[in-house]
């Protein structure tokens, strides 16, 4: 009979290669901060060149919507490639793939750096939304670290998403503030990719599939994946474009509608392949699903906080509202979840040795739920809004620690990377939906002749977020009492 998720237990998986596993003080702490820095560098590239939007169109004749579609483009590329990517390292390498997707994000940057037209900065953008190493860091740590060290790895991963989420920001303040221009920006973006290629080529490992694999036939099976990739494409595409086209037009319903069918027969075509690159069983499962259901609420309340914060805090005094910040200035507001996240990236992989994942992921998520609603009462002063950040940078990186531990904990070995990367594109089609929802909330109630938002559409914008924040409670609530990180820990030692 063919080894399945349920009868080859997660930690028998992890020890197939124990001869490789690398010692965490000596190698494999190097190689998770080599990964923490990849993941902060994608971060800081992503957001720093956000302030620098308005002078970019401004100088390229863009419209509105074309402005609109340079973000989106970045954010669809992820979804289609994300997963095609992940199990190309599966039968591939992981490695390789990795360094392949740093030098095409390296390209992207200097394609938008050197754009002309709308045109050429479009295939730039979407070029650095090669995004696929998050689930390869997860296929290689399944290999070369025990459980508990893949935990702290995890962590020291988080800690860096939280990172650069404030560095991206400032940094992209800090460029304003010294008269450099947008082409600077993904100049800048570029180079900081290259070192992190560099990063990757000096000190990254890479799992044992390449070598698992020689002289057997590299099939890939990419329709199931490509029909999935396609579809979330689609969604992302309805649903972030709701605003501009409306809610219930034409085009956003047949997007929207028939990305979710696509999603449904990717689905079901893997699950009657012999050889599926995606265990649908493990996916759907409730050992897995509510941890993907996590990135849903990570990818809609991240949105909701980083946008009502940044406009709220750049409003000027005029508008009877707002701190009226420089750019630089707001972005530091997100300073307090730079400590929240360093703190939870250190604390929580030991929690998970002890706890189980269901509490963990519970009481994460009730933390979420509570810095929206402090920034609701408190966003009008800087002081409850640099509290609330700190929370909310709790219980980020806490989610995604645990969610990610979870998922790499029971993902097969074959394949860990295409299994992985649904959290991923899931991630980037959430993103999307809070995108959507923020600029309809942002955008209720204002008109041409008055564009500026209501001081309410900020409370309600933060309220949404509190709402969907609810969701990591009630993965805490369905997540499988099976799946407990704390024995596979103990079996490490």
């Amino acid at each position: 009979m063919k080894p399945t998720s349920e009868t080859t237990p997660s930690h028998a998986r992890q020890s197939a290669s124990s001869s490789q596993l690398l010692d965490w003080k000596r190698a494999g702490l190097y190689m998770a901060f080599t990964f923490s820095v990849l993941q902060l560098l994608g971060e800081v590239g992503a957001l720093m060149a956000i302030p620098l939007y308005a002078s970019m169109s401004a100088d390229l004749n863009l419209t509105p919507s074309q402005v609109s579609w340079t973000l989106l483009s970045t954010l669809l590329m992820g979804a289609i490639s994300t997963a095609l990517l992940a199990k190309t390292g599966d039968v591939f390498g992981h490695r390789r793939v990795i360094l392949s997707c740093a030098g095409v994000i390296v390209a992207g940057y200097a394609v938008s750096a050197l754009a002309t037209s709308f045109s050429f900065l479009l295939i730039g953008r979407a070029l650095t939304g090669v995004v696929a190493a998050q689930a390869l860091f997860i296929a290689i740590m399944n290999d070369r670290l025990s459980p508990i060290d893949r935990n702290r790895a995890v962590g020291v991963i988080a800690g860096g998403q939280a990172v650069g989420i404030t560095i991206g920001f400032g940094l992209g303040g800090a460029l304003i503030a010294l008269g450099a221009s947008w082409r600077m920006t993904f100049w800048v973006g570029g180079l900081l990719t290259l070192a992190g290629l560099f990063a990757m080529y000096r000190w990254g490992s890479d799992s044992d599939t390449a070598s698992q694999r020689l002289g057997h036939k590299k099939n890939l099976n990419i329709v199931g994946l490509l029909v999935i990739g396609i579809s979330l494409t689609s969604v992302c595409l309805g649903v972030s474009q709701s605003t501009t086209w409306g809610l219930t037009s034409t085009p956003t319903l047949v997007f929207t509608i028939a990305g979710i069918i696509g999603i449904t027969l990717g689905l079901y075509w893997e699950s009657r392949n012999p050889h599926p690159l995606v265990d649908t069983s493990l996916v759907l499962s409730s050992k897995v699903l509510p941890a993907y259901g996590v990135f849903v609420a990570l990818g809609v309340v991240g949105i909701l906080v980083l946008n009502f914060v940044m406009g709220w805090a750049q409003t000027p005094a005029a508008g009877g509202y707002g701190f009226g910040l420089s750019p630089l200035m707001a972005g530091l507001l997100f300073a307090p979840m730079t400590v929240s996240g360093i703190i939870a990236g250190r604390f929580m992989p030991r929690a998970l040795g002890h706890a189980s994942p269901k509490y963990l992921l519970f009481g994460s998520g009730l933390l979420l739920c509570l810095s929206c609603i402090s920034l609701y009462f408190f966003h009008t002063s800087i002081l409850g809004t640099a509290v609330s950040i700190f929370l909310y940078g709790l219980a980020f990186s806490a989610l995604l620690t645990v969610a990610v531990s979870v998922i790499a904990s029971q993902a097969p070995r074959e394949s860990a990377a295409g299994t992985a990367s649904l959290y991923v594109s899931i991630s980037l089609a959430s993103g999307a939906v809070g995108t959507a929802v923020y600029a309809a909330i942002i955008g209720f109630g204002t008109s041409a002749t008055d564009p500026l938002p209501q001081a309410s559409n900020f409370s309600m914008g933060f309220l949404a977020a509190a709402v969907v924040a609810l969701i990591p409670l009630v993965a805490g609530a369905t997540l499988s009492k099976q799946v407990s990180l704390a024995r596979s820990s103990a079996r490490a030692h």
